[in-house]
């Protein structure tokens, strides 16, 4: 393993450690630090009013922590394919803008399609794959 494969997996394995304990503070226990609560633009909001394309006050922990994990995840896909606009990257860098970009139940509603439509997604590519592969020559 070379130098570059040996950073890009310590780095990113950091990143993921790093988002795991945001998660658990952030997320579980509930912590929600003052100088975390910034003013931030919002796609859209769901909390006990709707708010579509406007700047909300919001306490950006869980954002740092599953960008941190999702950046981890990048740097490892990084590793094994070295061109970066693979498939895996794209999805992780969907998922963290829609997690940057909506908040209250929105994010809930994003992450529970993603849960049904990524496996759709990846059984789609994989007949596809299979079916180029079997007329392919």
């Amino acid at each position: 393993m070379d130098s570059k494969n040996i950073f890009l997996t310590a780095t990113g394995s950091i990143f993921i450690a790093v988002g795991l304990l945001g998660l658990y503070f952030f997320v579980f226990k509930g912590i929600k630090p003052d100088w975390l609560q910034l003013n931030v633009f919002t796609v859209y909001s769901k909390y006990l009013e709707t708010k579509t394309f406007t700047v909300i006050q919001n306490n950006q922990g869980d954002e740092l922590a599953v960008t941190s994990y999702c950046t981890g995840w990048l740097l490892i896909i990084l590793r094994h394919k070295p061109s970066f606009p693979s498939r895996q990257s794209l999805v992780i860098l969907f998922f963290i803008a829609g997690y940057l970009f909506l908040h209250g139940l929105a994010v809930i509603y994003f992450m529970l399609s993603l849960l049904f439509m990524l496996p759709l997604f990846f059984l789609i590519h994989i007949k596809h794959e299979s079916f180029l592969s079997k007329h392919k020559g």
